[in-house]
């Protein structure tokens, strides 16, 4: 099992930042490089957004040619409010099989920049800090198998480039929504 961790940090407030990423016509195609979507249902709760039984199936293109084909089902949701995150629980099947989790919360104000932190353990920091007041954290976490047989083998053979593909694809995720949420 590999448990895969990114750190993004757009200068936008929680609010907003929240709404691209919990909307429920699934729009991250839209302004992620190299992610498709084959078929969607939404589901959309009483504030609009995203609510449990909404899934999406996802076809994500890695920089070393080969692409990954994975059915995201959202789970559980939880809307940030009043100082605290807000948070996504998804369960992952098909070319991955595991779960993966979205938190979104509010950072204070200090020095610039983002970074993306992408490994095989959950620990550790990104570089860079808090951004300006009203800037956002937003942590992806996955746990998740690959399926199948030359993603298993290829994974216990070179986990290096697998982890450097995940982080480029990781990268190209958090360059696009700064985009969307600037533009």
């Amino acid at each position: 099992m590999f448990t895969l961790r990114s750190v993004w940090r757009p200068t936008a407030p929680v609010a907003r930042v929240w709404s691209v990423l919990a909307d429920p016509r699934f729009t991250w195609p839209d302004w992620w490089p190299g992610l498709t979507a084959a078929a969607t249902r939404p589901v959309v709760g009483p504030d609009g957004l995203a609510a449990a039984g909404t899934w999406a199936d996802l076809r994500v293109r890695s920089p070393l040619g080969y692409s990954l084909q994975f059915r995201l089902d959202l789970r559980q949701t939880t809307a940030p409010s009043d100082g605290e995150p807000g948070r996504a629980l998804l369960d992952v099947s098909g070319d991955l099989a595991g779960s993966a989790e979205v938190t979104v919360r509010a950072v204070g104000d200090g020095g610039g920049g983002s970074g993306v932190s992408t490994g095989s353990t959950s620990g550790g920091s990104t570089s860079g800090g808090p951004t300006s007041e009203g800037s956002t954290e937003v942590e992806l976490l996955w746990l998740v198998s690959p399926v199948p047989a030359w993603f298993r083998a290829t994974s216990r053979i070179a986990p290096g480039p697998l982890s450097w593909a995940h982080a480029h694809v990781m990268r190209a995720g958090e360059r696009g929504l700064a985009a969307r949420l600037h533009g």
